[in-house]
């Protein structure tokens, strides 16, 4: 089975670009977990993969708060080749942590539990906040009292040294960005904007331990801002 997470900067980087690459990634991704996806490039990939039997979860949600962060909309688009699917949004209504996309459904003999995020964008140094370090607690609680397989990924906006991600490897989660060495999860799209702020990372993929990775890598491509992440797991 193969997962693909990427934000895809609304398609503002290149719209014609990231539609064809999916279009050549739909022929061998089971589920795409987007972040950021909205209007024309959202119009184009739902023609390109709703044609091609997959199923939508879409969640259009904005965060106002006293940070004053951005809407953003997340998306996943599952094959028909799974069982028993069922889809939700995690919602906390009583803080600024972000909703979550939960697909779970069964493939072989196991369930598998699938959670889409974005986190919050500000502050822009990606570093610990409260808020940050909520959500990172939120989503292992949430993933704990899963039974089965369990992949979550996106784009959080840390960096690899903060403590919200470090909280997943001491709850036992596999941390591929780290497991498999990737030195970016951005590119130049992104650099040039901060040029005097280059930023390596923001997006991350863990799985639970009971997880086999066949493989994991991250493209280097300018279709965004963001770099693709695609993993092969059973």
């Amino acid at each position: 089975m193969k997962i693909l997470f990427y934000n895809i900067n609304r398609g503002r980087n290149n719209l014609s670009g990231v539609v064809d690459y999916i279009s050549e990634l739909s022929n061998i991704i089971d589920i795409f977990c987007f972040q950021e996806i909205e209007g024309e490039v959202l119009e184009k990939i739902d023609s390109l993969l709703l044609d091609k039997n997959f199923h939508k979860k879409y969640n259009k949600h904005c965060i106002i708060n006293n940070l004053k962060h951005d809407g953003f909309d997340n998306c996943v688009y599952l094959s028909d080749k799974f069982n028993e699917v069922s889809y939700s949004e995690v919602v906390d209504k009583e803080s600024v942590i972000p909703p979550i996309i939960w697909v779970s459904f069964l493939y072989g003999n196991s369930k598998w539990n699938i959670l889409n995020f974005h986190g919050l964008p500000e502050p822009g140094n990606k570093l610990d906040t409260t808020e940050r370090l909520l959500s990172s607690e939120k989503i292992i609680q949430i993933a704990k009292s899963m039974t089965g397989k369990i992949v979550i990924g996106g784009d959080f906006n840390l960096l690899p040294e903060t403590q919200s991600v470090k909280m997943f490897e001491n709850a036992d989660f596999k941390n591929l960005i780290s497991d498999f060495k990737i030195d970016t999860t951005r590119n130049e799209n992104a650099w040039r904007l901060y040029p005097n702020n280059k930023q390596l990372y923001a997006d991350f993929c863990f799985t639970s331990q009971n997880c086999k990775i066949n493989s994991f890598e991250v493209p280097k491509n300018l279709y965004s801002d963001h770099l693709p992440l695609i993993l092969d797991i059973d």
